[in-house]
């Protein structure tokens, strides 16, 4: 081998290559040291080598590194006054010989390691066990080959059965995909497998080519620009817009929904005993709906199409310098359940809004604000183009139940949070003199929510602008607009007749309450009390709030004193729970405090006082607020990171944005076809083992259960096995589950509802035993389950549960309960549960335990409208 040499690289492996290197020179009677071969005619300049002149031929192969002993200088003799080493043999002077000897049995000791690890080297290739080893030839242009030893395993994918399964496990677990998403897919793999369905993709190319074949099926977006003039310079901006009436009109036209779309406006009245009262809920049920209906041709088959816009920013990136500028649209003329859902005929992302980079240098000018706004509304109305015309004349159309009808298009709504409030009204916001997008209230009597002021209207506005462009010089014009809130900026809604942005803006819940006057204000306020009764108070109320009854759609937090949430959704739910973990140490901290401090003059607190006049005009707040809309950032946001490549971001979610709505407008149809008629829900059962032996709600269980089942079956009908008193013994069977879905009537809308109640020891790493209303010969009580079975008798299965009734007395009346308006309960002794047939349960509910009064529970009476209803017609003091 000439010109070549082994080595040692620095990752213990062998090198195999040419001119100069290091290999580790092994010798028993010598330490390990660094040899450096030398193929040019000159000795190595390596401080610890002794080495002679060597040849390509004499090069040191690794079955040569035990002993290279032959190129060592001889040994060096001893000089007078010194002794030699009992290890190494070198000379040293009595003084330092001791401490040398032991630094040299140590060396000793790691060259003996190194002799066996050298002992085991194979002669002409590496070992085996090592991770890799990297070849390197003599051409300076040539680039290092690695390679990896062959593994040992013939089959390396095991555990898995196949190495396919390996490589399916492994891009799940690369992609992240949740449970549901991998179930999916391993599904679709076996449809492949056992021929149940075709499959013929190619590869990314051919599933583009077919997505953009699909593109037909919904609206698809239009990419236009808009060019707007600031400071003598042309701004050009892209647009992506669905033409909303187009979009309008495809669900109008769908015979899949023509059966869920309301036409009319209805007045809904309640007769409460003595007389009828009106209730809204639906769109059609108020009085905006009613009022428009009525300025349309008096035409039976003239019909409003209402619609609901919502728009916000929202951050794509982790520190907000991507953004996304989102516009959704929803038919108020769908039912809720299916207008704020996610499926077709749900909402739908019909517009991109363009973003004007902040300006250090302008931000904060007037005209840079009127810039922005100008923008803002002159994509908008890209957006509502299509509607200007047929708002004015209407369009005969025929709708999905092929009746032809005259429609008439209007923005019925505008959801949004008070910064694209102030957007859409285009008044100047905070820093105004008439801060509300609504009214005429002046900044510094928000807080009075007894006052009535003016309300603004989309004709008024457009008479002060046309006014204050009417004065000769800027600063009149300005005073003008300044004098009434206004921008100097023509609004988009004022081309589509029937849409005053003033009337269709609406109070909003989730920023004005959940996320502002609760979250940003009352939170911290009621945080701050506790927090001055030091450390024993928060951690009693992040105790007390981990206890709170778990229950489905509504949050649980294991601690809230020293947590900061930025979910509107998160902060209803402790807003709602808060007085129920806090109400026995709270008070406390409030006696003595001074309120006085804090103002109350904002845009949030004052928007209240428009929140009925809006549920009167628009129906209940689901209609009008913007909590359903907002969910729909996050598939916005997931899309940004996982599906683009950061550049030209808006096109990118524009393009997946349509291919889902495709795909959710065919999952429906794939799904109404494979719908089966007669398919019943699935019973879930689950087999239950704790030892309940020790539990006094289940003393003599067989001979209670007997007695209850004596009286329950001729009561309902049945007779008795052999008409004899039933008893029952160790071997009869019942079967025992943990989950049961009640379905009742919602006194709030009068519509269907379901419940998924709990009983289940473990249920997600916790107890949970859910408390329910009960129907009984006097009147409904709360109790909480215990068990839940099946026990089948003479053929018949019937359910039952295993309560502990909350209905012992709780005695008078006590003044927190009556100033908090709490309903309290008492259990009964665990000894005196009872048996109950499921079929008596009339709806779950959630009660607080009192926690400082053991046994006793307080009614969560704010979970939803049917619970306080149902509270104040069973107790009438509850009022």
């Amino acid at each position: 081998m000439s010109g070549s040499a082994w080595f040692v690289d620095s990752h213990g492996g062998w090198v195999e290559g040419s001119g100069r290197g290091h290999v580790i020179k092994i010798d028993q009677s010598q330490p390990s040291r660094c040899l450096r071969l030398l193929f040019e005619p000159r000795a190595c300049s390596h401080s610890e080598c002794k080495l002679r002149k060597i040849s390509p031929s004499q090069a040191v192969s690794p079955l040569n590194l035990v002993n290279t002993s032959t190129l060592m200088a001889p040994a060096p003799k001893l000089a007078s006054g010194t002794k030699a080493c009992s290890v190494c043999g070198t000379g040293w002077k009595m003084k330092g010989l001791k401490n040398h000897e032991k630094a040299c049995a140590s060396r000793k000791a790691r060259q003996e390691q190194d002799a066996n690890f050298a002992g085991q080297l194979n002669a002409q290739q590496p070992p085996p066990n090592l991770l890799s080893s990297c070849a390197y030839s003599g051409s300076k242009s040539a680039k290092p080959k690695f390679s990896h030893p062959i593994p040992t395993d013939e089959q390396p994918w095991r555990p898995f059965r196949s190495q396919l399964d390996f490589e399916v496990a492994e891009f799940c677990e690369v992609n992240m995909l949740n449970k549901d998403s991998t179930e999916t897919l391993i599904s679709l793999i076996r449809r492949c497998m056992f021929n149940l369905d075709d499959f013929i993709l190619a590869g990314q190319r051919d599933l583009d080519q077919l997505w953009e074949l699909a593109s037909h099926k919904c609206t698809p977006f239009e990419k236009g620009t808009i060019t707007i003039q600031y400071k003598n310079e042309d701004k050009i901006f892209d647009t992506y817009t669905r033409p909303i009436w187009d979009w309008a009109r495809s669900l109008i036209q769908d015979p899949c929904l023509a059966s869920c779309f309301v036409w009319d406006a209805e007045k809904a009245y309640k007769y409460n005993g003595d007389s009828y009262i009106r209730f809204y809920h639906e769109p059609w049920t108020a009085d905006a709906f009613w009022a428009g209906q009525s300025t349309l041709p008096n035409d039976p088959a003239a019909k409003p199409v209402c619609l609901v816009v919502y728009a916000d920013k929202s951050k794509l990136s982790s520190f907000g310098t991507q953004k996304a500028y989102a516009v959704v649209a929803r038919l108020a003329n769908i039912p809720a359940v299916i207008r704020n859902g996610i499926r077709f005929g749900g909402g739908q992302v019909v517009g991109h809004q363009p973003i004007v980079k902040d300006d250090p240098q302008e931000n904060g000018k007037p005209a840079f604000s009127n810039f922005k706004n100008i923008v803002w509304h002159t994509a908008f109305y890209k957006l509502l183009e299509s509607l200007a015309h047929m708002a004015k004349v209407g369009e005969w159309t025929n709708c999905g139940d092929e009746i032809l009808r005259w429609l008439w298009p209007t923005i019925l709504i505008l959801a949004a949070d008070y910064e694209e409030a102030c957007v859409m009204a285009l008044i100047r916001g905070l820093q105004g003199l008439y801060p509300c997008p609504i009214c005429f209230v002046p900044w510094q009597e928000q807080s009075d929510l007894s006052a009535e002021h003016p309300r603004r209207t989309a004709k008024g506005s457009e008479e002060i602008l046309e006014k204050a462009r009417a004065q000769k010089t800027a600063a009149g014009r300005e005073e003008i607009l300044k004098d009434n809130g206004l921008r100097d900026v023509e609004n988009a809604l004022w081309k589509i007749r029937g849409s005053d942005p003033h009337a269709a803006i609406s109070y909003d819940p989730l920023h004005a309450d959940d996320g502002g006057f609760w979250g940003d204000h009352l939170f911290a306020q009621s945080k701050a009390r506790v927090t001055e009764l030091g450390r024993a108070a928060i951690v009693k109320i992040d105790s007390q709030m981990a206890a709170f009854p778990r229950w489905r759609r509504l949050g649980h937090f294991e601690t809230i004193m020293n947590t900061s949430f930025n979910d509107g959704s998160k902060h209803e739910d402790i807003a709602k729970m808060m007085l129920f973990v806090a109400h026995n140490d709270y008070i406390s901290a409030c006696e003595g405090t001074d309120h006085s401090e804090k103002n109350w003059n904002f845009p949030k607190f004052h928007a209240r006082q428009h929140a009925f006049d809006d549920i009167k005009n628009k129906g209940a707040s689901r209609n009008f607020g913007t909590k359903t809309s907002e969910s729909m950032h996050g598939p916005i946001r997931q899309t940004y990171h996982r599906m683009t490549n950061f550049k030209d971001v808006t096109a990118q979610l524009v393009k997946h944005d349509h291919r889902r709505t495709v795909a959710t407008f065919i999952r429906d149809q794939i799904d109404t076809l494979n719908e089966d008629p007669d398919e019943s829900p699935e019973d879930l059962e689950h087999s239950i083992s704790s030892n309940m032996s020790s539990d006094p709600a289940f003393d003599r269980f067989r001979v209670k259960f007997g007695n209850f089942m004596s009286h329950f079956l001729p009561t309902f009908g049945y007779n008795l096995p052999n008409r004899q008193w039933m008893r029952f013994e160790g071997v009869d069977m019942i079967t025992p589950f943990q989950f049961l879905k009640v379905h009742y009537e919602s006194m709030g809308t009068w519509t269907s509802k379901a419940e998924f109640l709990r009983c289940n020891p473990k249920f997600h790493g916790h107890p949970r035993y859910d408390c329910v209303l009960i129907k009984t010969v006097q009147q409904p009580i709360f109790a909480q389950i215990i068990y839940l079975f099946s026990c089948v008798v003479e053929n018949n299965s019937h359910p039952f549960a295993l309560v502990q009734p909350l209905d012992a007395p709780t005695g008078r009346l006590r003044r927190k309960d009556k100033l908090l308006r709490f309903h309290r309960v008492h259990a009964k002794p665990r000894k005196s549960s009872e048996f109950v047939s499921v079929h008596s349960i009339i709806r779950g509910a959630v009660l607080v335990p009192d926690f400082d009064n053991a046994g006793e529970f307080i009614v969560f009476d704010v979970l939803d409208t049917d619970t306080s209803l149902r509270l104040k017609t069973l107790y009438p003091e509850h009022r």
